[in-house]
């Protein structure tokens, strides 16, 4: 349709993220990085008043989690209220289908040369496309492998990349089965070479636009991400994307958490969804 196009933020996701980090520090707080949230401490009367991180308790006034049901089961501790454990209990995916898990996905991230290439965007060499392989496929664009995102945002946001050259992402949209790797050593054979067989995959879909782009690519810039990759860097269960929620058909939870004062979730899991906008919304309420 006419008009109708994929959006990302000037200066790329690492933007967001400066710009959340900004927003922290300047309000006078302190943001920490590799530091998971090992437990969530109550008082005695069921309130959350810390948190510990490392070994080290943190009090605080309020406790907001980001991450998803099964993530916040984990770091319930023993102080945690019955009423809260249950709650949490009912929120996690399970074999009824009452709450779906959407898939994961494959990704490509890459530097390479843009010797020769055109210098702007247009319709025969755009900054982002799609390719589907098969419209008529049984679960349409959500069929396995159907359809590949690509985006080559230097193209049109210079500082990107470094002159002469630009940056590729290529994904399938949470179309990959996390049953097709789970359980495997990810320093095995049988990992790498399925591994290979994707970023191959992922290739072909860029090279619909950059023939021969995989020759251009920049050594030490090529990454693959697997639904493994999701599942251990992201905490993400299985990898997944998030909940399927249908819209008019299923509802996504608040964010007061119920059976414990002074505790708050957000993230994908909670209303309004998966995605940058909705989950950008979801802090703002």
């Amino acid at each position: 349709r006419e008009g109708v196009c994929l959006d990302f933020p000037e200066g790329g996701s690492g933007a967001i993220v400066d710009c959340l980090v900004d927003s922290v520090t300047e309000n006078g707080g302190e943001v920490r990085t590799s530091a998971h949230v090992e437990e969530v401490i109550f008082d005695a009367d069921g309130k959350a008043e810390a948190v510990k991180v490392k070994g080290e308790v943190i009090k605080a006034s309020e406790v907001v989690l980001n991450m998803p049901p099964m993530g916040i089961k984990e770091v319930l501790g023993d102080t945690a209220p019955k009423e809260l454990r249950d709650y949490v209990d009912s929120l996690i995916p399970d074999a009824t289908g009452e709450t779906e898990e959407l898939k994961s996905f494959i990704h490509l991230h890459a530097g390479i040369s843009a010797e020769g290439l055109p210098t702007e965007a247009s319709a025969d060499f755009p900054a982002q496309w799609a390719v589907v392989r098969d419209w008529n496929a049984p679960e349409g664009v959500e069929s396995k492998r159907n359809i590949v995102l690509v985006t080559m945002t230097s193209l049109i946001d210079k500082g990107m990349a470094p002159e002469g050259h630009h940056v590729i992402h290529a994904y399938v949209p949470a179309t990959e089965d996390y049953a097709d790797w789970a359980g495997m050593d990810r320093s095995s054979q049988e990992y790498k070479e399925k591994k290979a067989e994707a970023e191959d995959f992922l290739w072909r879909a860029v090279e619909e636009y950059v023939p021969g782009a995989r020759d251009r690519a920049v050594e030490g810039t090529v990454q693959v991400g697997t639904p493994l990759t999701h599942e251990r860097f992201l905490r993400r269960p299985q990898g997944s994307y998030g909940p399927r929620a249908v819209a008019g058909e299923n509802s996504l939870p608040p964010h007061k958490a119920k059976g414990a004062e002074g505790l708050w979730f957000c993230g994908d899991y909670f209303f309004p969804g998966i995605g940058v906008p909705a989950a950008a919304a979801g802090g703002s309420i």
